[in-house]
């Protein structure tokens, strides 16, 4: 079974981040992809309204162990376009870190004709 970290832009767009990250990874994991997904998002947004810290610089440590632990990045293209990964300061530094790990990274976005993840290349 193939570990993957799935990883979408949070800040500016938090609501519609979680929705998106927790339906891919319901997806991903009840398919036939035969992976195990960690969606960062999905497990912390909920924390975070229960007194967790939302930042960065919090979750960093976490997250990079994380990618330590999966096979592949996986980066959702968000609805709300590419220029909130380009801004998201989490995601390109957990695209880089996932780089320097010799980890594969792969981008997805949902197709609006089939309603379902397909890989993209940015």
């Amino acid at each position: 079974m193939k570990k993957i970290y799935l990883a979408i832009p949070y800040s500016g767009i938090q609501e519609s981040s979680y929705e998106q990250a927790t339906r891919a990874t319901a997806e991903l994991m009840s398919g036939d992809h035969d992976v195990n997904v960690f969606s960062p998002i999905t497990h912390s947004h909920p924390l975070t309204q229960h007194g967790v810290r939302g930042d960065w610089d919090f979750w960093k440590k976490i997250d990079f162990q994380f990618i330590d632990w999966a096979d592949e990045v996986w980066v959702v293209v968000p609805n709300e376009g590419i220029k909130h990964i380009l801004m998201s300061v989490g995601v390109i530094a957990e695209i880089n870190y996932a780089n320097e790990s010799k980890k594969p990274v792969h981008y997805y976005k949902r197709n609006p004709k089939t309603d379902k993840l397909e890989e993209v290349t940015l």
